[in-house]
C-alpha cells in the first residue's frame, strides 16, 4: 500500500497536523498501526513534490495549545489523487518474511519454521476473530448508506478473505515441512 497516497488523501479529506492524521489513518484503515516512521516521511516527500502546504498553528488553534505543523492539500496534489486514484492498481507482490525464510531455509531450519508457521496460523486466526467477531452482519454493506464505512467494511472483508488464504498457505508450508523434515531423518538415520 501507498503511504504517500493514503496520508495525501487524508490531507485532502480534512486538513490536520501529524499525529492526527496517523491516528485517523489507523481508523480508516482497520488493522494497520501506521507509524512515526512511514507518516513523516510521507508528509515531507509530499510537500517536496507540492502536493501539501504545511503551516505552523500555535496557540489555542492547536492541540494542547502547543505549535504543531498543519497540512493541506494543494490542488497539484488533488489532481495528482484523483489520477492515482483512477488509474490501474497492480497485484501487490507476495513479501510476507515468513515466507522468505521459508524460501531460504535449510532441511536444518525446519523444525523452528513449523514452529513459526504454527504460530503465525495462529495469530491470523485471532485477527480473523477479532475482524468478524465484532457482530456486524454481513448485510450491513448493503444497507450502508455512506460510502465511507461501505469501502471500510470491503477493506475488512478483504483482509479476512486475505487471511484465511493465508491460514490455508501456512498449512500447506507447514505439512511440506514436515514431509521434508522426514525424509531427511529417515536419510541420515543408520542402516542396521
Amino acid at each position: 500500500m501507498s503511504v504517500k497516497h493514503a496520508v495525501l488523501g487524508l490531507v485532502i479529506e480534512k486538513p490536520g497536523y501529524g499525529y492526527e492524521l496517523i491516528q485517523r489513518l489507523g481508523t480508516r484503515i482497520e488493522g494497520w498501526r501506521p507509524s512515526y516512521s512511514a507518516v513523516y516521511p510521507a508528509l515531507h516527500l509530499l510537500r517536496r513534490q507540492e502536493m501539501i502546504r504545511a503551516r505552523e498553528v500555535s496557540g489555542q488553534a492547536a492541540p494542547a495549545h502547543k505549535s504543531v505543523v498543519w497540512y493541506e492539500a494543494t490542488e497539484k496534489g488533488r489532481e495528482h489523487f484523483q489520477a492515482w486514484m483512477l488509474a490501474p492498481s497492480e497485484p501487490a507482490p507476495l513479501r510476507d518474511e515468513l515466507q522468505v525464510k521459508i524460501a531460504f531455509a535449510g532441511v536444518d531450519d525446519l523444525p523452528r519454521l513449523v514452529e513459526l508457521t504454527r504460530e503465525q496460523e495462529q495469530a491470523c486466526l485471532d485477527r480473523v476473530l477479532a475482524l468478524t467477531g465484532a457482530g456486524v452482519q454481513d448485510d450491513l454493506i448493503a444497507r450502508e448508506k455512506e460510502w465511507r464505512v461501505v469501502g471500510q467494511l470491503l477493506l475488512r472483508d478483504a483482509e479476512v478473505a486475505h487471511l484465511r488464504t493465508t491460514i490455508v498457505n501456512l498449512q500447506r508450508c507447514r505439512a511440506a515441512m514436515k514431509r521434508a523434515i522426514r525424509r531427511h531423518e529417515a536419510r541420515s538415520a543408520p542402516s542396521g
